[in-house]
């Protein structure tokens, strides 16, 4: 369990922002999204109240078997029109929940707003993608540069990686792929602006590190998944073997 004071941050050297840190002392056993005290917990992430966890909409079947876009309940899981069009350097990938609601809001409070007690409870929404599908060696996240690094004083996906990698007792590579081009936010851009805006953005560092290797290639929102794709072309490109993605919340609607 997670509770809303466990610091998973303490282990990078960054500091719990004073809001989080003053709520964690005077109300250890509140919801970590709502903030609401609760006799009652959900079952699938702990410490999550249950309507918090009610308003969570779970990425399951049908949906791409390649990208793992979610299709509208009664289809049949195919390939999506942007699979059957693109090459996509990664191998498959899958989210955990669709970005909205309490999520989005708690995403949003971790990314920008600097709570990084909520990196645990985030970490906790992988146990509902099936594991057993996912064989890895190794966790990557996806890298900030220098400059957005200092900005914001943590990488919100290595947060989340170190979370998951204790978990399933997996190495997280931190250092082995970097960002040497400060790109513009990618929030107005469309897909064809995206993609040209991450390319040539990423570099491995230490080739050997990832060599042959079957990584899982972590971030927290997919949107059109440029970014992560980039960074799947790159890592290819220096000689990784299979690689998966996973993110926390995908953008879309069944």
């Amino acid at each position: 369990m997670f509770p809303i004071w466990s610091s998973p941050h303490r282990a990078s050297g960054i500091k719990p922002s004073w809001r989080s840190g003053f709520i964690s002392l005077l109300f250890p056993g509140k919801c970590p999204f709502c903030l609401t005290l609760s006799n009652s917990q959900g079952q699938e992430i702990p410490g999550l109240c249950p309507a918090c966890e009610k308003d969570i909409h779970w990425l399951l079947p049908p949906w791409c078997p390649r990208c793992g876009r979610p299709f509208p309940k009664g289809s049949t899981s195919h390939l999506c029109s942007d699979c059957l069009q693109e090459k996509l350097a990664y191998d498959w990938g899958r989210a955990a929940a669709i970005y909205q609601g309490v999520l989005a809001q708690a995403i949003q409070r971790f990314k920008y707003q600097g709570e990084v007690n909520l990196a645990g409870p985030l970490g906790w929404f992988w146990n509902k993608v099936k594991f057993e599908e996912l064989s890895f060696e190794a966790i990557i996240p996806v890298p900030l540069h220098p400059t957005r690094l200092r900005e914001r004083g943590f990488n919100q996906a290595l947060l989340l990686g170190k979370t998951l990698g204790k978990i399933h007792k997996k190495p997280v590579l931190s250092g082995a792929l970097r960002r040497i081009r400060n790109t513009i936010p990618q929030v107005q851009l469309d897909h064809s602006e995206r993609e040209k805006n991450v390319r040539g953005a990423f570099a491995v560092r230490n080739q050997q590190e990832i060599m042959d290797k079957r990584l899982l290639l972590v971030d927290d929102v997919f949107t059109t998944g440029a970014t992560v794709n980039e960074c799947a072309r790159v890592l290819k490109k220096s000689g990784a073997g299979e690689i998966i993605i996973l993110t926390l919340a995908r953008v879309g609607e069944e």
